[in-house]
């Protein structure tokens, strides 16, 4: 039984997914992530003394708008920062995702910008991020 359902979940990803999705998803993640990593071990408040914590935003540079808010230990005005980005954030994810799934276009160039409403979600996730450092590390 268990088989079954995760070959129907493969089938459905791979329906509405490719690898061109996973590029994209990949490559954003990396560039974000590593302009997480330049941003936090040169903007955080004694970031030498503090490698854990540099680690630690870098690697949660995934929860978009939240990583100013774990680079401050979820300081009440730094969560409130983040938190305030969260439905920007996630609105420009949904879309992207729920755009994905809904529309399948037949033509090359509508395909192409359906792949751009996929990078430009993705995109605004993770800007989310850099964001919230303007104020956490202000």
């Amino acid at each position: 039984m268990k088989q079954f359902e995760l070959a129907n979940v493969k089938h459905w990803m791979s329906r509405h997914f490719t690898r061109r999705h996973v590029v994209i998803l990949a490559v954003l993640w990396l560039a974000f992530t590593t302009w997480t990593f330049l941003i936090v071990s040169s903007g955080l408040d004694h970031a030498r003394e503090q490698p854990w914590t540099v680690v630690t935003v870098t690697a949660a540079s995934v929860l978009g708008p939240m990583t100013g808010a774990i680079s401050r230990g979820f300081q009440g005005c730094c969560l409130q920062a983040s938190l305030s980005l969260l439905p920007y954030c996630f609105a420009g994810l949904a879309v992207g995702s729920l755009t994905q799934v809904a529309w399948h276009p037949q033509a090359m160039w509508l395909r192409v910008f359906r792949l751009a409403i996929w990078a430009s979600g993705i995109f605004v996730w993770f800007a989310g991020g850099i964001l919230s450092f303007f104020h956490a590390l202000s």
